[in-house]
């Protein structure tokens, strides 16, 4: 899962670095779960603070507050001209020092870990201004383009009047927002950082299809964006006269600002297909090594030598293929394991038809995994959101260039519920051995569980409910694959190998991530390798590599959060024999909200000092 556009990112420090810098947290701080309310007369003033802080950065980022469900205007976009990217950063740099500024000797334990979370997310966050030259705006699986289109058809609500109003503002603000990211693109492209042909065309060719259906041309059906919001106005308790205004100008703003607008956009990316190469990894740009280094470490939280990354893959690559050829066994194959894979994506068992009725038969299916896994938590886990979770195909325009699934958060005013995002645009790509552990990973246990839950826990400051580490939300969306085993799920030796199919998955990525931009390994190379490894299709594996491609290092992230939890359950049962309890573990994983690795080992160290006293 990559994290949704709206969560808030952090980045990275090693273990090291958190406990010997400034107020260090020390080996006491987290002894049990720290009281979250305030406790000194420091720890108010510092509440106080990283609040004001926090309303300040989303007061400069409408788009995060509709997608947060924040209170505030909901009219407008983000400004990412030059001038206000370089604001933010010295506003970034004034709340450093200002956090800094709070002696941790006169803080609680709690007010000294709030401390150290937003003082590293203030690093990251200038770490990523000191690197924006060399990141790709927009690029086909993230970007700006893509963001906006997102806002429109399913993020921004249109529950009221004036919410629908601000929707139609939105669409007229689109042409300044576009010719932001048009200069955002040619300052990049000067300095030669475009994104590899590959990414431009299908960049191309997903702009070009929003421009598809009413009011852009002639056709019986309305665009996704006139339809979705002719949906959503429909549903509100106004007059039908002036839920047919709305809509009237609706479409009057999408023909009127819109159109003209994506237009000039699709003919932008047009002229840097002119201009780009089939150079795809970022060692091509200025400074890329370290560049790469950088994207490691914030999406990791940890300090990483990308060859020994590789080798690491590899050699997991080796040792889950072994397991997989014993449940191979079981299943009484006797061809070869490439033989196996064959058998499994070519075989019709494992396949819904690809029709209407058997995308709706997938969606069925994916709600029962869900709704069966929802009735064993209890046994696990003593904290459990709130929140609604709901499956949905992936809307029709981005769907050819997304990933298998996705999952997108809920927001924290009750608009919108999670969403489990999944791709059924090819079923012959979605085999039914791989159902359970994809709904496991992006809804239940695994991303909406953990997700929704630090949102809900208002007693935390609102930069750490809406924070992300990669490693680890990914991390624990691993351990969410493998946890449903332990309760009797992945019954079916087909299911059990997909599931260590997607563990092999992710071990493949610290191999291709790291051979693709510290090695040079071209697509194709990637791409072989992917599928001569894994029962993957052609196809699944392109749409992967495409991925790592323009999103450098944050594949990385998923394989190395699952170590660190598996490696902190062993030590915290070790070291607690029979006071081990497996709720209180899981609720002091998620208890925190997102933080770096090296804090979440600080957390369960403090946890097993708790239990033991």
């Amino acid at each position: 899962m990559e994290q949704e556009k709206g969560q808030i990112m952090s980045g990275s420090i090693s273990r090291r670095g958190f406990l010997a810098g400034s107020g260090g947290l020390g080996a006491a701080a987290l002894a049990g779960w720290p009281a979250f309310a305030a406790s000194t007369a420091e720890d108010k003033r510092l509440l106080d603070f990283v609040q004001a802080a926090f309303e300040q950065e989303v007061a400069r980022h409408p788009e995060t507050r509709t997608w947060l469900g924040l209170p505030g205007p909901h009219d407008a976009w983000d400004d990412i001209s030059p001038r206000a990217e370089a604001e933010e950063a010295r506003m970034t740099e004034a709340h450093l020092g200002q956090i800094r500024a709070f002696d941790p000797a006169r803080l609680s334990p709690a007010g000294r870990l709030n401390r150290h979370l937003f003082e590293y997310r203030a690093l990251d966050r200038l770490d990523g201004f000191r690197w924006s030259l060399n990141s790709y705006p927009a690029e086909h699986f993230n970007g700006r383009h893509g963001s906006i289109v997102d806002m429109l058809s399913s993020v921004h609500p249109a529950s009221s009047p004036d919410l629908a109003r601000a929707w139609i503002a939105r669409v007229r603000g689109v042409p300044a927002a576009v010719d932001q990211l048009m200069e955002a693109l040619e300052i990049r492209a000067a300095r030669g950082v475009i994104p590899p042909r590959f990414s431009v065309d299908k960049t191309l060719e997903a702009t070009r299809a929003v421009l598809t259906g009413r009011p852009f041309g002639d056709g019986p059906e309305d665009s996704a964006l006139l339809a979705g919001f002719t949906r959503r106005v429909k549903a509100l308790d106004l007059p039908e006269a002036e839920r047919t205004a709305l809509v009237a100008e609706a479409g009057t703003a999408l023909a009127r600002d819109f159109a003209p607008a994506w237009q000039r956009l699709a003919a932008c990316f047009d002229s840097l297909r002119q201009r780009t190469s089939d150079d795809d990894g970022i060692w091509k740009l200025p400074d890329g090594l370290a560049y790469y280094r950088s994207c490691l470490k914030r999406h990791t939280t940890l300090d990483l030598e990308p060859e020994a990354l590789h080798a690491l893959g590899l050699a997991h690559v080796a040792a889950l293929q072994k397991e997989m050829q014993a449940i191979q066994d079981s299943t009484g194959f006797t061809g070869t394991v490439r033989e196996f894979h064959a058998f499994l994506k070519e075989d019709p068992r494992f396949y819904f038809p690809d029709t209407d009725e058997g995308r709706a038969a997938y969606l069925a299916g994916a709600e029962r995994i869900l709704a069966g896994v929802k009735a064993v938590l209890g046994s696990q886990f003593g904290l459990l959101p709130k929140t609604d979770l709901v499956a949905r195909r992936f809307e029709l325009y981005r769907e050819a260039s997304e990933t298998l699934a996705r999952y997108s958060p809920p927001a924290a005013d009750g608009s919108r519920p999670g969403i489990y995002f999944i791709n059924l645009s090819r079923l012959r790509e979605m085999p039914k051995w791989q159902m359970e552990v994809l709904a496991f990973h992006e809804g239940i246990p695994g991303h909406h569980l953990q997700m929704a839950l630090a949102q809900e826990m208002t007693d935390l400051p609102a930069f750490r409910r809406f924070d992300g580490h990669n490693a680890y939300i990914e991390g624990w969306a691993l351990y969410s694959e493998r946890l449903p085993k332990e309760l009797g799920f992945y019954t079916d030796p087909y299911a059990d190998y997909g599931r260590l199919t997607f563990e092999l998955w992710r071990a493949i990525r610290l191999v291709v991530d790291t051979g693709i931009h510290v090695k040079r390994w071209t697509r194709q190379q990637a791409i072989d390798y992917f599928t001569a490894n894994s029962a993957f299709t052609a196809e699944v594996a392109e749409r992967e590599v495409d991925r790592y491609i323009v999103f450098p290092g944050q594949a990385c992230a998923y394989r190395l959060g699952l170590l660190k939890i598996l490696e902190l359950r062993e030590h915290a049962r070790t070291a607690l024999g029979p006071r081990f309890d497996i709720r209180g573990f899981h609720d002091t994983l998620l208890r925190h909200g997102s933080v770096p690795l090296p804090v979440l080992e600080e957390t369960v160290e403090g946890w097993i000092r708790q239990r033991k006293a």
